[in-house]
């Protein structure tokens, strides 16, 4: 499945975004991720629960079950399941299958976010989750504000491919973010314990519409650095890092704007993407919150147009091998590479 040579549709063994934390209450609620059909809810203390989605004994969906304290009741014959996943009720029926489970997915709240493992319950790692404290998440001076959930019918590795180039900004976001000079600047690509990609804008005008927003008595120039970081198959930042003018000086950091990607493969041609922004400028502006969600959603949509437009031709007409590529597709490559070495250790195993 392109651009892969595996015939895995997905990478299992990862953390994956599944909810902003604010989604899941004590009212089940469904998502697909991954074909599978998943419903969520919270126990009494307030841990999350994912289970798989439909009854095991008419496929009823289980959304819209009841809970019963911690355990949730199917609508349809009433068969109850705890968030251990065993069956604790059968109506006008005492034995119970001891040995059954219904498939329970391991998961984390961190940074405001729940996070799912679709691997083997048994090899779901904390070690593993992406370093949320690197972009400000759940550390003090920075705010993190929601962006909701973008459903994209494209597949999770195009989306990728998408935030791992911003040389499209310069191009494709011209009506929204107005950084014409993201386009022909020049990337830097590192590689170390993450992949980066990342462009220096100098002398950018203080109109610019996010530099005015972010810094609203400002009147100088700024050099801003636009650039992507590979945290691994479900989450990717791309980041905005505003500097004074280095023609005007010696260049300060003024401050730094994360924009969270969280790609979850719905199917393997749909995708959810969750986004948020972590940042550590204007953090009591309510009006800089709202600004911020407005800009993400127009920006958002011209992404989807574009993605879902290349979505269905590529399987028919793109070849990885001969694909024309420039030089901002250096970290998107080897991203790619990261990523086919992974599904093939997942298909290996």
């Amino acid at each position: 499945m392109y651009p892969f040579n595996s015939s895995r549709s997905y990478i299992r063994n990862a953390w994956y975004m599944a909810a902003w934390g604010q989604e899941i209450s004590r009212r089940p609620f469904e998502r697909i991720i991954m074909d599978e059909p998943i419903v969520f809810y919270r126990k009494e203390t307030g841990e999350p629960v994912a289970m798989f989605g439909l009854c095991p004994h008419r496929t009823h969906p289980l959304m819209d079950g009841r809970l019963i304290g911690d355990d949730i009741m199917c609508p349809y014959h009433g068969f109850t399941y705890s968030p251990q996943g065993a069956c604790v009720r059968i109506p006008a029926q005492d034995s119970l299958p001891r040995n059954f489970r219904q498939r329970i997915y391991p998961l984390i709240e961190r940074g405001g976010a729940i996070w799912i493992w679709m691997g083997r319950a048994e090899q779901a790692d904390p070690a593993l989750m992406p370093a949320l404290a690197e972009i400000g998440m759940g550390v003090s001076g920075w705010k993190t504000v929601d962006n909701g959930l973008t459903s994209i019918k494209a597949r999770w590795s195009l989306v990728i491919d998408n935030v791992m180039d911003l040389s499209h900004v310069g191009f494709l976001h011209l009506k929204t973010i107005e950084a014409p000079a993201a386009g022909d600047t020049t990337p830097l690509d590192e590689a170390d314990e993450r992949i980066r990609c990342i462009r220096m804008m100098t002398d950018q005008s203080a109109d610019m519409p996010y530099a005015r927003q972010a810094f609203p008595e400002n009147v100088e120039p700024l050099d801003i650095e636009i650039g992507s970081i590979f945290h691994g198959p479900g989450l990717i930042v791309t980041f905005l890092r505003f500097h004074t003018a280095a023609s005007r000086g010696p260049r300060r950091l003024l401050g730094v704007s994360n924009h969270l990607q969280g790609v979850t493969p719905a199917s393997p041609h749909a995708t959810h993407d969750f986004s948020g922004i972590v940042r550590n400028v204007r953090l009591d502006s309510d009006e800089f919150d709202d600004w911020l969600r407005t800009a993400v959603i127009k920006t958002r949509e011209e992404d989807v147009e574009a993605l879902e437009k290349i979505e269905p031709l590529v399987d028919r007409y793109a070849n990885a091998r001969s694909e024309l590529s420039g030089v901002g597709d250096v970290s998107a490559i080897r991203v790619r590479r990261q990523l086919a070495a992974l599904l093939a250790q997942e298909e290996a195993a």
